[in-house]
């Protein structure tokens, strides 16, 4: 009976920032393999943790890390172009209600754990996904040559590196007979694994083009409902006659691109309110000394 492997814990950001350049070098080198790394590129990740962080790890146990952190990615990515401007890039973090939290967390079970840490390296991050989970594959069809995703934890492909030529040795003609009915038991093992693994893989795809492509969608309503907010704000500034150059216009303009609420605020105020509106807000904010 095989021993259970010890739970990997990544609590180091330096372990996590070093495995995520590891990454983005060995992909912008070798390239990927379905949307994940390859598997010589694995190899030398784990090489890197190992030499400069003392961190050992295998290969699965690094792919399962890279999945968590894709997803992660992606939740992130849909948090950030929510209405309001909620995200804070200074402080990797979003400014939202406990109900908000609670209600994307239904939707989304990555959003609670991006609620309890944030992503990790963000710019590394959108480097590294967002060419993946933009597309939901990258660089890989049903009548691609290359190896899908899922073939690389097969018992066939573990322990091989596809990035060098493997050496054979010319098998010995008293091997042969034995080895011919286990070659091909292997091989049609191989094939149903494959094919399983080919099923489930094309569904996760599918799932995560539908998740992006709704993504898109909202992201295009908010964009225009911004837009239309802008015009609105300006058209009510413009009544104000304040003129370009004065500080409480140039305030103004600055506090309209500050966040979708004060744009709110803005258009429900009195015109009599407005001045001095700009004058508070703009001081909270250090735009109006």
């Amino acid at each position: 009976m095989s021993e259970k492997k010890p739970r990997v814990s990544w609590k180091s950001e330096a372990v996590d920032k070093a495995f995520l350049e590891a990454c983005l070098d060995e992909v912008t080198i070798n390239g990927r393999e379905g949307t994940s790394l390859k598997g010589c590129s694995w190899k030398v990740v784990g090489e890197k943790l190992k030499n400069e962080h003392n961190f050992i790890v295998d290969r699965a146990q690094m792919k399962n890390r890279y999945d968590y952190i894709k997803k992660k990615f992606v939740t992130w990515v849909k948090l950030r172009n929510k209405t309001g401007n909620l995200y804070n890039p200074v402080t990797n973090t979003f400014s939202m209600s406990d109900e908000e939290w609670v209600a994307e967390g239904k939707l989304d079970k990555y959003v609670e754990k991006l609620r309890n840490a944030p992503l990790i390296c963000p710019d590394l991050c959108t480097k590294l996904f967002e060419g993946v989970v933009s597309t939901g594959v990258h660089c890989w069809g049903p009548s691609s040559t290359i190896p899908h995703p899922a073939e690389e934890f097969s018992a066939h492909d573990m322990d091989e590196d596809h990035c060098t030529q493997m050496e054979t040795d010319a098998p010995h003609a008293s091997d042969e007979s034995s080895g011919r009915s286990k070659h091909h038991e292997g091989q049609g093992n191989s094939k149903r694994v494959r094919r399983n693994t080919f099923d489930d893989d094309l569904r996760e795809v599918g799932k995560e083009i539908v998740n992006v492509a709704k993504m898109l969608v909202e992201s295009e309503r908010l964009n225009r409902e911004k837009e239309d907010d802008v015009d609105a704000c300006m058209e009510k500034l413009e009544k104000m006659e304040w003129g370009e150059g004065d500080p409480r216009y140039d305030t103004a303009l600055l506090l309209f691109g500050e966040s979708a609420d004060l744009r709110k605020v803005w258009l429900r105020l009195k015109t009599s309110s407005c001045e001095s509106w700009v004058r508070n807000a703009g001081r909270k904010y250090r735009l109006f000394e």
